[in-house]
């Protein structure tokens, strides 16, 4: 019963911060410094450090993708969630199959569970852990009938856009922040899936995440793309905000051609089209998002085509039974729908033009409504 109390105390807490917003249109404070391929702030170690919470709500995630050479490939995320003087921590594993099979693990982990050793780094989530720093990263995730051990040897050094976080409604407000401390790796390892083990080899990358927004605060919508070919790999991600700040943009892209970047913008063209719904709750997503790039330095442009719906990450499904009708009744709350996607890039770089075919995971966010 103490329990559900508490539970039920910070769905109210949560409430009131979402309802006593005001209406009028407020600030977004964008990427201090722009979005280059050098923002002017080296990253070491620190910066994938497990971060004491700055205030009553925090979350921070370190996400690892891959794409398999067989037309496999996944997700793996650790994540820690501090909500007054509740402390959560879990590891999230949703991986593909090359047949198409979607198997998703997870296991939700006491704060003992946690250890963080600075000096590697590495941190381990009971027994499932990531270690290492630039130019190599190791994985072991021996989660039930889902055993990983992947290797990440990266063939770009860490990235971030801008020089430090984005701040909502003042320039001290709260804020969200990312890292990306591989954006582009070679991966190889094992995966063990329903007693049948396979070595895998292909292609990484991985972020670091940390905010003190709420994120129905912060995103209305987001599309986001890992995309890889054996010479060029191009990332993105664009949200935009609710419109109690103005649906405001903030994106960003980046280009790596041979293991080393060459372009990064925030500066980029987004259509989605086809649009469909998916079969858990109706939710409607696009199956083609047209982009492009037109910079005389750099120019991008595809029709980039999901050709296979992989699955629908609905984060009620990490609330208590007992509590999802009261949150999905008064909470707005973020669906992650993920699809293979195969198209090809038509790149102008430095006076050449190159068709790119490439294969990777086209991610499509939406904060339903009330």
């Amino acid at each position: 019963m103490k329990t559900r109390i508490k539970y039920a105390a910070l769905v109210a807490a949560f409430l009131f911060c979402c309802l006593a917003s005001s209406q009028e249109h407020k600030p977004v404070y964008l990427f201090k410094g722009g979005v280059k391929i050098n923002p002017g702030v080296a990253i070491d170690r620190k910066d994938l450090a497990v971060m004491p919470p700055p205030g009553k709500f925090f979350t921070q995630s370190w996400t690892f993708v891959y794409y398999t050479d067989d037309g496999g490939g996944g997700y793996i995320q650790f994540s820690i969630l501090q909500l007054y003087t509740l402390k959560q921590i879990g590891v999230h594993h949703t991986h593909y199959t090359p047949e198409g099979k979607m198997v998703y693990r997870k296991e939700i982990l006491s704060p003992k569970d946690m250890k963080w050793d600075e000096k590697e780094p590495r941190l381990m989530f009971g027994s499932s852990s990531w270690s290492g720093y630039y130019p190599e990263f190791r994985l072991t995730v021996p989660l039930p009938d889902l055993e990983t051990y992947l290797t990440f040897n990266c063939l770009t050094p860490p990235w971030r856009p801008g020089q430090g976080p984005v701040h909502f409604g003042t320039p001290q407000g709260d804020w969200y922040d990312l890292i990306v401390f591989i954006p582009l790796a070679r991966i190889s390892g094992t995966i063990r899936v329903d007693n049948k083990e396979r070595k895998v080899l292909g292609w990484g990358y991985a972020d670091h995440n940390t905010q003190t927004v709420w994120f129905n605060t912060m995103v209305e919508h987001l599309y986001a793309l890992r995309s890889f070919s054996e010479h060029w790999a191009v990332q993105f991600l664009d949200y935009h905000s609710p419109a109690e700040f103005g649906r405001q943009r903030i994106s960003w892209l980046f280009a790596v051609k041979d293991g080393r970047m060459v372009y990064a913008t925030d500066r980029f063209e987004l259509e989605a089209s086809d649009w469909t719904k998916e079969p858990r709750r109706g939710r409607e997503y696009p199956r083609q998002v047209k982009l492009s790039v037109n910079d005389p330095e750099f120019k991008l442009e595809a029709q980039i085509k999901g050709t296979r719906l992989m699955d629908v990450l609905d984060v009620r499904d990490q609330v208590p039974g007992w509590l999802e009708p009261v949150v999905s009744r008064l909470i707005k709350q973020p669906a992650f729908i993920r699809q293979k996607a195969e198209f090809s890039w038509r790149i102008n770089y430095q006076g050449r033009e190159e068709t790119v075919p490439v294969q990777g995971i086209l991610e499509y966010t939406i904060v339903e409504k009330e």
